[in-house]
């Protein structure tokens, strides 16, 4: 005879409540999450496309980089249009008032608007998730035309079907169905007897630790996290190029710089091609002034120094030839001035008395012959002259010093109230337009032989130089040189220490660039920045020899036709 079925009493009640709890943990981690995947990123498949990668590995932007002999440009997808950078393939200088038509798969074609110089915007149909379609660039510029093709991709994955989805459920989660059965299996036994209040809590405790266990026991792959498994992929890229705007040094040394950061720095690059470069003679020189357009101001004799006329020069300030600066008033002891007075007392008794002989031949007009009148009157003219200088040396003493030439005061070597000596200078006045380098060679220099020279800054611009000779002595066991600058740069003053490069018929074979492209790394190699896509420029390490002021030639280190960073490399640099 069977037994009727009873419910379970009430004391059971907590059992079957800790039972269902369980039951509901199992169930739901298994609908979220199978062994080795992750469907939190295919929940939100509204969410926005992701990132491509770009070479060097830069996540954050849906871009394809399109080139040809002529152009080079970079297409962004933001969607419902695209932006394109369109710059000079060898140059990397922005293409403006270009006509660009772009293509996208089957649809019609679209002229960008140009919306800054070389940046161009055109608005395109959004392509599906996950789908692909050929682009094609028509570009019209003074430059030449020419077609740039390639295939713009929406990195969006596909969402994954609800099929696929429950069959990797039941393929994978045969275990997860195992400590269900094995749970309600142990709630049933638990239900079925009869357990007082405390065998009930200690019934529920080894339900709940079974779960446990077997959750804990769950093989789960090493390196994973929310059932992802990582050993398949890349290494992640720099946290610093994570937005995929910003520019960064990757992992592998290269920069990577987006165009519009490109365009602020004013990039510019050279394809670089073997040539003969000639060798050049290096010297150490000083600027100077023009010979011709520079002076000194000295004093023919001793005496205390004073401003002309209550002033006193000012260094820059313009001088005209002829312009009084300085007055010296003579240090003669008073033995000298007591004589100088005396001299001035004979002089004015004489020319008295030469007065009065003038006017008594005068009044012998017919006695006396006019050659005797006109002698007479010369010797009192004389005697005139020679009071006044006396009475002027006497008064206000006195030498004037005044300009010899037109330009500007270049130093000041004397003080009010100075007392100087005979021959002193006490002023430099040169032609800020005119300057020249005195420089030292420890070479023999045939100025035959010297084909161009150049003249190099330590903080400033290369100036173009013409050797103006050669020293036919040494000077400390060097021949001097001299130069006369082409043309002055503003600010350059006497004194100032330079390089001089003087190019002679020698020649080295290599691959000739500005010095502006050669820059220090913090080891101390001398390197630059080699283009190798449109965004990317990676460091190379070179061998160099300077042939000018303003050029070097790369004996070894990069390969012919490679595009070198030639403006801007100082600023890719400093990139981390």
């Amino acid at each position: 005879m069977s037994r009727p079925f009873r419910s379970a009493p009430m004391s059971a009640v907590p059992t079957l409540r800790v039972v269902i709890a369980s039951l509901s943990l199992l169930l739901s981690a298994a609908l979220i999450a199978h062994e080795g995947h992750d469907h939190d990123a295919e929940a939100g498949s509204a969410a926005p496309a992701a990132a491509t990668m770009l070479d060097g590995g830069v996540p954050g932007r849906t871009v394809v980089e399109l080139t040809s002999e002529l152009y080079e440009a970079v297409v962004e997808s933001h969607g419902d249009h695209i932006d394109i950078w369109l710059d000079r393939y060898d140059s990397n200088e922005p293409v403006t008032g270009a006509r660009v038509g772009v293509t996208l798969g089957d649809a019609a074609e679209v002229v960008a608007a140009e919306e800054s110089p070389g940046q161009y915007m055109a608005s395109i149909k959004p392509l599906a998730p996950g789908a692909a379609a050929a682009l094609t660039l028509s570009i019209k510029a003074p430059a030449g035309e020419d077609l740039l093709g390639g295939t713009l991709a929406d990195a969006t994955p596909p969402p994954e079907p609800l099929t696929a989805r429950l069959g990797s459920l039941l393929a994978e989660g045969w275990r997860w169905l195992l400590a269900a059965l094995v749970t309600v299996g142990a709630a049933v036994v638990l239900l079925r007897r009869r357990m007082r209040g405390r065998d009930r809590l200690l019934a529920s405790f080894v339900v709940v630790t079974m779960c446990g266990a077997t959750l804990a026991a769950w093989p789960v792959p090493a390196g994973a996290h929310e059932g992802h498994d990582h050993a398949d992929e890349p290494a992640a890229p720099l946290p610093a190029a994570a937005a995929g705007g910003r520019p960064a040094r990757l992992a592998d040394g290269s920069v990577f710089v987006p165009k519009p950061t490109q365009r602020l720095l004013e990039l510019r690059t050279v394809r670089v091609e073997e040539s003969d470069a000639p060798r050049s003679l290096r010297l150490s020189g000083e600027l100077v002034g023009d010979p011709l357009a520079s002076a000194v101001v000295q004093t023919l004799q001793g005496g205390r120094v004073a401003g002309e006329g209550g002033s006193w020069p000012v260094l820059g300030a313009r001088v005209r030839r002829g312009q009084v600066l300085l007055r010296l008033t003579p240090s003669g002891s008073g033995s000298e001035r007591a004589s100088s007075a005396a001299e001035a007392a004979r002089v004015e008794a004489e020319l008295t008395q030469a007065r009065a002989d003038l006017a008594r031949l005068e009044g012998l007009a017919g006695v006396v012959s006019r050659a005797e009148v006109e002698t007479q009157r010369s010797r009192v003219a004389s005697l005139v002259a020679q009071r006044t200088a006396l009475r002027t040396s006497l008064s206000t003493g006195g030498e004037h010093l005044v300009a010899p030439i037109d330009g500007v005061i270049a130093s000041i070597d004397a003080r009010p109230g100075m007392v100087v000596s005979p021959g002193e200078t006490l002023l430099t006045i040169i032609d800020p337009a005119r300057m020249s380098v005195e420089a030292l060679a420890f070479e023999p220099v045939a100025a035959g032989g010297i084909l161009r020279a150049s003249v190099a800054l330590r903080d400033g611009p290369a100036l173009e130089a013409r050797l103006a000779g050669v020293g036919a002595q040494t000077r400390g066991g060097a021949v001097p040189v001299r130069l006369d600058l082409v043309s002055v740069a503003p600010g350059l003053v006497a004194g100032q220490p330079v390089t001089v490069f003087l190019e002679r018929a020698l020649s080295a074979r290599g691959l000739l660039l500005p010095s502006a492209a050669v820059i220090r790394a913090p080891n101390g190699e001398r390197i630059v920045f080699e283009k190798v896509a449109a965004e990317r420029f990676v460091p190379r390490a070179v061998r160099i020899e300077q042939v000018s002021a303003d050029r070097v030639v790369v004996l070894a280190g990069i390969a012919p036709q490679a595009r070198i960073v030639v403006r801007g490399a100082h600023l890719v640099g400093q990139i981390r």
